[in-house]
């Protein structure tokens, strides 16, 4: 069974992704045994790492002129050389293993991380991030955990991602209601290409399992303190990772990008 994992590494002026994406991969390969690591990058962006086991170099960029770059994420399903694939996005970390994973997800066509979780390990159904969401009644899926096999089913929901994506101006304006995102936002895109997919979330699959801990202070309650780390104090010890009291047993978004530069 040819399965693994995939994102996109595009740099742009504020971030290197190519960095994150190595310490991504380096992640996934400590804990899981079934680990095969793909990268999809444009030509500036390329690069060899001993961690990631294919780099697939875009040849049309759509996103070349954005200042964020989302607008090549629909193409995950064409450029995957995985039958099964688990997306993510480079700034993440693996912390625990996740073998048994593809016994369940194998089975499927997409399942999304629905909802998130927050440093507590609580789930998180509603974020002060996610108005658009609700006043759109969109399903609360997250591209930054999902999962998809190659299926006539799953190839519908990326065409149905790619024709948002590539009319988006008409999209946000005549489609969603008090959208405002200049660049078509993977999330939004993916939610709203799911509603179309299955409008009532019949098959809609949520495992309690298949959630990612969301490091933004709206998700952890935290909008209250100055500065989130500080109050947290992310910390390492051994091959653990900790967030306040607690230890980090899930892929982890840690979103600030700072927090990976860090030697801690």
């Amino acid at each position: 069974m040819s399965k693994g994992f995939l994102w996109f590494a595009q740099n742009n002026d504020t971030t290197d992704y190519v960095e994150l994406s190595i310490r991504l991969a380096k992640s996934i390969k400590k804990w899981n045994r079934e680990n095969s690591v793909c990268v999809i990058t444009d030509e500036k962006s390329k690069f060899e790492h001993e961690a990631v086991d294919v780099v697939q170099v875009l040849e049309e960029d759509d996103a070349s002129e954005h200042k964020i770059k989302w607008a090549n994420e629909h193409k995950a399903c064409w450029w995957t050389p995985f039958e099964y694939t688990i997306k993510l996005e480079a700034d993440m970390l693996w912390t625990a293993n996740t073998d048994w994973w593809w016994y369940h997800l194998w089975q499927h066509d997409l399942v999304f991380s629905v909802d998130c979780r927050n440093y507590k390990d609580q789930v998180v159904k509603e974020t002060p991030y996610r108005n658009l969401f609700k006043r759109n009644h969109l399903p609360n899926i997250y591209n930054g955990l999902m999962y998809f096999r190659k299926s006539e089913r799953s190839k519908k929901f990326f065409e149905l991602a790619e024709q948002i994506t590539y009319k988006w101006n008409e999209v946000k304006e005549h489609m969603l209601i008090n959208c405002h995102d200049t660049y078509p936002s993977t999330d939004v895109v993916f939610a709203l290409a799911y509603r179309i997919l299955d409008p009532t979330n019949q098959h809609l699959i949520d495992y309690e399992w298949f959630k990612f801990l969301h490091h933004k202070p709206g998700v952890n309650n935290l909008d209250w303190v100055k500065d989130q780390n500080n109050f947290l104090f992310p910390n390492k010890s051994g091959d653990a990772y900790y967030l306040g009291e607690r230890r980090v047993s899930r892929p982890w978004h840690y979103f600030d990008k700072e927090i990976n530069v860090r030697d801690f």
